[in-house]
């Protein structure tokens, strides 16, 4: 019973990580996906011939990114506690 469970928990891990590098490759993608909604932004601005719009264009942009950085990273840093809690939790359940 507690190779079952050694396996469950190593199955689990794995796809823990597999998990992790598609989400490395998935934020790669969206700054790629950024730089070029950026490029056709300012290009667009450029050609409407307003100087102002340009400014007002990347301060709204950086301050989204900002955003969405943090929020992510919150995510991310309170996701990873709850997952160490967890294994501890099951590390101290599979020692009794």
């Amino acid at each position: 019973m507690a190779e079952e469970m050694d396996n469950v928990l190593r199955r689990s891990l794995d796809e823990v990580d597999r998990t992790r590098k598609i989400q490395w490759v998935l934020l790669v993608l969206s700054f790629c996906g950024l730089a070029l909604f950026l490029y056709g932004v300012l290009g667009t601005a450029k050609n409407a011939g307003e100087p102002r719009l340009v400014g007002q264009v990347m301060v709204s942009v950086f301050v989204s990114m900002l955003t969405n950085v943090l929020v992510v990273l919150g995510l991310g840093i309170f996701i990873s506690r709850m997952t160490k809690k967890i294994l501890k939790a099951i590390e101290l359940l599979s020692k009794k």
